[in-house]
């Protein structure tokens, strides 16, 4: 909420932050995923030098864990951010169609 002067209260949307900060999530997902192959892999392999210990299946199992949750993080952070770029657009959108509506005429008071 803020203030928008004469006692009126509401709210105002930044587009360029919004978008900025859809931009910035997007960022992290790449990062996530990024992140997550090497370390899976990494994982996986050192359990394959485990075979027929009981830390091999706990590994593998690591690994897999490891790999589903970063990939779901990764997946949640691009949904949200090209929710907030969309919602960006749409917020410039409608400031342009109320500007655009928005007339000059000659007050009937004067």
């Amino acid at each position: 909420m803020g203030d928008f002067g004469a006692g009126q209260r509401g709210y105002a949307a930044d587009p360029d932050a919004i978008r900025k900060a859809g931009g910035k999530a997007l960022d992290i997902r790449q990062d996530l995923l990024d992140a997550a192959r090497p370390t899976c892999a990494a994982t996986s392999r050192a359990a394959t030098g485990l075979e027929g210990w009981q830390s091999a299946d706990q590994l593998k199992k690591t690994a897999r864990r490891w790999e589903e949750q970063t990939f779901a993080l990764a997946e949640r952070m691009g949904r949200t951010g090209g929710n907030l770029q969309h919602n960006a657009e749409g917020y410039r959108t409608a400031e342009d169609v109320n500007t655009a509506a928005v007339t000059a005429v000659d007050s009937p008071w004067g």
